[in-house]
């Protein structure tokens, strides 16, 4: 794997931190205080396992369509599994680092079924 695939995967990762604060200043009008170190990097690592699941994925891509179709069904994902990766806080980390992964996993694979079906087009 390249550095700068890395880099994605860990912005990724900042990404999902930095989303979790805005929902949380949006919902309730201040910042999370009463929130541990260890909340906000069980986000950053969730965060950064749907970064490599979008490596994976997109490393699989034979065109650019496929990698841009790929891409933008992973950003389309991104809200569900921000909420999957906040509301299954309640289960406890395994919640907080598996379930964000479904959506991401999910919209990526058919991201790269449909963009490699329209790039043979």
């Amino acid at each position: 794997m390249k550095k700068n695939q890395i880099f994605g995967a860990l912005l990724v990762g900042l990404f999902s931190v930095l989303a979790q604060i805005a929902v949380f200043f949006v919902r309730f009008g201040k910042w999370n205080t009463p929130s541990t170190v260890l909340d906000y990097i069980l986000f950053f690592v969730a965060g950064t396992l749907g970064g490599l699941i979008l490596i994976y994925f997109l490393n699989r891509q034979n065109s650019k369509t496929a990698w841009s179709v790929t891409l933008l069904a992973f950003l389309l994902a991104s809200p569900m599994a921000l909420f999957m990766m906040i509301s299954s806080g309640l289960l406890g980390s395994i919640g907080v680092l598996i379930f964000p992964q479904i959506p991401w996993a999910l919209f990526a694979w058919l991201g790269g079924l449909v963009g490699n079906y329209l790039g043979k087009k």
